[in-house]
């Protein structure tokens, strides 16, 4: 098993490999003497030094054989039937073997007889119109293999490969055909022209199944099935010769199927109702694939089909292929295509480094003016020497991050950890400090089965790692550790079995806080019952009769207050019963009307929650008794968002220049803030309002 960028550079070498195949072959072909090129319905020579001439026929070896024009023709499926077809192969071969021979002479229309000689070709006898047909194709190959490498192994990720397969076999094919030099073998020919056939007839199978699978699956995995037997049935067909036209034997086909899976757009339309972000991606696919595709149908296939029109230039129309695979890559960007995240970019980064370095290898050599092994030894040198160390430190200091070994690992996994226990109090943190430690490209969590690992463990011969999670239902995998760098290891593993023994020493270290906490608390709380408690009663019994309500109001405080130091906890109703006992005697003290509201879930506070929330409803009902002269008090009580929600509103405005007031809502305020919640208050009209908002985060069973 290799890892990503290892199986990237397996796939980019095998493209590499077939495009210098292709210009191998095209190298491969023959030039003549003579330069061949049809103009309207005649073919005319240029003999390279102003002569230009008809040419009505060929001498081939003592055989006369017309100058058809249709001997230039680019692309022979357009001709009328196969008929036509195999005689421009098998006059094909005549040229080729009598200029091979040293046979061939052209015949002028003024009765020149000029013989044609071979020439090899060389690199810049290749058109331009063969470059940009190979490269494109190419291009196309490597967007598909920088999406299927490292993609999910759906039906739609397949298929959208097999479109860039079958997009680099016809453009090549066609490229070495289209740019002949006239002279080419009638069976290369014939094999060139059945590639092209099959990788066009592939391309509009794959394109099909892709509709049909992205973004919602088909309604069966039948429907791919039948699109690629479609396929073999059409190869069948146009390779068997099973009719007498390239026109049903391939065109139509070709039209049939991409219809056919373009209405898989329209079912797809109809899947993604409600689901704004895989119909905003569907959007973007049909745009791209219409794009790509609209030209060249109606450029090259429709005339083909109707016979009735002038086909326009294929290798011009092949290159608006590639705007189908540059729309896709720009859909990675905005509604991020098959999920293949933002990593995918430092895959073409990486790529295009490599690139970047044999071109500047080449502008070097090209520059100097030596020897060939000279030249190439001080570009080499001048590369490794100059370039290479200061794209180094150009790269190390605005990107390059080294990797953290076992003593780099801590300073990430546990900040990560802290923060997400901080920011979720009920996340252990472990996927944050997974993520932080090892940079996967993606990471996932699963519900833990029966037979789900205990510990850290490989899967995948390395591609990915599993780590259970320590609250017991869940397992984290990770794919392709350090953004696709390399594959995971056993040092890996034991890695992972650290950050799961921080966490555990995290909640120990908790665990003794929260126990030396509880101890403290229980110290104070016996000194304030043993102490206080004592004088309060005291003065119950021995004090003035006048004072006596105020003594009892401390003891019922003092009362709730040990109450709450004792860490119990307490369900929302029933702490809600309480506020709304206390409120209302409070109300009817100060000769205050109460409306009380309250609409609440089934969760249990904790003790911490308790005691804040009940001192900031407190001390916003003494603000409103106290300082607002109000007459009527209304107290809300709601949940909203895993929240609960008071309000509470008086018809007096409180002095804001009262010392009281303010500190008693500054310390409303920071007691939200404590519950990770927030407080809201000001005046509405002639009313005063305040609006507090906690989260609740212990659900009872």
């Amino acid at each position: 098993m290799f890892s990503l960028r290892a199986r990237i550079i397996a796939g980019l070498l095998a493209v590499a490999a077939y495009g210098l195949l292709a210009l191998g072959v095209a190298l491969s072909l023959p030039q003549g003497s003579l330069t061949f090129q049809q103009d309207g319905e005649r073919l005319r020579a240029d003999d390279g030094q102003g002569g230009v001439f008809t040419v009505v026929a060929f001498d081939v070896g003592g055989d006369r054989l017309p100058a058809d024009p249709l001997l230039a023709v680019e692309e022979p499926d357009v001709l009328p039937d196969y008929a036509a077809m195999e005689a421009l192969f098998q006059n094909h071969q005549r040229l080729y073997q009598a200029l091979r021979d040293g046979r061939l002479v052209a015949l002028g229309d003024g009765g020149q007889r000029l013989p044609v000689t071979p020439l090899e070709r060389g690199l810049t006898d290749l058109p331009g119109l063969f470059w940009l047909q190979l490269l494109c194709g190419l291009a196309g190959m490597v967007i598909c293999l920088l999406v299927w490498i490292p993609g999910q192994r759906e039906v739609a990720i397949h298929a959208f490969a097999l479109t860039g397969l079958s997009y680099v076999l016809f453009s090549s094919a066609a490229a070495i055909y289209s740019t002949r030099a006239l002279f080419i073998p009638g069976d290369l020919f014939a094999l060139l022209s059945g590639l092209n056939h099959v990788g066009a007839l592939l391309f509009s199978a794959s394109l099909g199944a892709f509709l049909w699978n992205y973004p919602r699956r088909a309604p069966s995995a039948r429907v791919a099935g039948a699109f690629y037997g479609a396929f073999l049935v059409a190869i069948v067909i146009d390779q068997g010769r099973l009719t007498a036209s390239p026109v049903t034997g391939f065109h139509l086909w070709v039209m049939g199927i991409f219809l056919i899976g373009l209405a898989g757009a329209g079912w797809q339309w109809w899947r993604t109702r409600g689901r704004p972000l895989e119909r905003a991606a569907l959007r973007w696919v049909v745009i791209s694939i219409v794009a790509g595709t609209a030209f060249f149908a109606g450029g090259m296939i429709l005339p083909a089909i109707k016979q009735s029109a002038q086909a326009s230039s294929q290798g011009l129309l092949f290159t608006t292929f590639l705007l189908m695979y540059a729309g896709m890559a720009l859909g990675v960007v905005r509604y991020r295509l098959f999920d293949l995240e933002r990593w995918w970019f430092s895959l073409w980064a990486w790529l295009l480094g490599g690139i970047v370095v044999m071109l500047t290898d080449l502008v070097l050599a090209s520059l100097l003016s030596l020897s060939g092994p000279a030249t190439l030894s001080l570009s080499l040198a001048l590369v490794g020497w100059c370039y290479f160390p200061l794209r180094q430190y150009v790269w190390g200091r605005l990107f390059a991050r080294r990797e953290p070994g076992l003593d780099a690992w801590l300073a990430r996994a546990l900040p990560a950890m802290l923060r997400a226990r901080h920011e979720r109090l009920d996340d252990s943190g472990v996927e944050d400090a997974l993520r932080a430690v090892f940079r996967p490209l993606s990471l996932e969590s699963e519900t833990a089965q029966k037979g789900s690992p205990a510990a850290a463990e490989l899967a995948d011969n390395g591609a990915a790692l599993r780590v259970p999670d320590p609250a017991g239902d869940r397992v984290h995998v990770l794919r392709h550790p350090q953004e696709g760098a390399r594959l995971f290891t056993r040092q890996d593993v034991d890695i992972a079995g650290l950050v799961l023994s921080l966490h555990e020493l995290v909640n120990r270290s908790q665990t003794a806080r929260a126990e030396g906490a509880s101890e403290e608390r229980n110290r104070i709380r016996q000194d304030i019952h043993d102490d206080l408690g004592a004088k309060l009663l005291h003065l119950l019994h021995a004090g003035a009769e006048e004072y006596r309500p105020l003594v009892r109001d401390a003891i019922r405080d003092l009362r709730d207050l040990l109450q709450n130091m004792e860490g119990r906890a307490v369900r929302l109703d029933a702490a809600a019963a309480q506020w709304r006992e206390e409120t209302g005697r409070r109300c009817e003290d100060h000769g205050v009307e109460l409306h009380w509201h309250q609409v609440l879930p089934a969760v249990t506070l904790d003790a911490d929650q308790y005691s804040e929330l009940t001192r900031i409803v407190r001390e916003a009902v003494s603000n409103a008794l106290r300082h607002a002269r109000a007459s009527t008090l209304e107290v809300s009580l709601t949940s909203e968002q895993e929240g609960i929600v008071i309000v509470i509103v008086n018809d007096g405005l409180a002095d804001s220049g009262d010392g009281a007031v303010g500190r008693g809502l500054m310390i409303m305020a920071n007691r939200a803030r404590k519950l990770g919640g927030e407080c809201q208050y000001g005046s509405e009209g002639d009313r005063w309002r305040v609006r507090l908002h906690a989260p609740l985060v212990r659900y009872s069973a």
